[in-house]
């Protein structure tokens, strides 16, 4: 085992694939990470989100150019989102 992976079945590992199979989705569906400390981050399209599995992180930009770099034991869950009227809201 490389000991810069994520172990099999460890939350991480479980974590980052997750995220991995939301990105790949086709067609895409809106998602929102939501962190340990409750903040969210929307991400509308795959183009809006990275993943860096040697460094267990999660990239998120926004449209205003910000961006946020999260390690995957900090995310706690996924919601997916839909569209209305060209915004994201959550899915009921």
């Amino acid at each position: 085992m490389r000991p810069e992976l994520p172990e099999a079945g460890s939350p991480q590992a479980v974590m980052l694939a997750l995220i991995k199979r939301h990105l790949s989705l086709t067609p895409f569906e809106p998602f929102r990470v939501v962190t340990t400390s409750g903040r969210a981050y929307e991400v509308p399209t795959a183009d809006h989100a990275s993943v860096f599995p040697l460094m267990r992180q999660l990239t998120i930009a926004d449209d205003s150019g910000g961006l946020v770099e999260i390690h995957t034991l900090h995310v706690s869950s996924i919601e997916k989102l839909t569209r209305r009227r060209g915004r994201s809201a959550k899915a009921a």
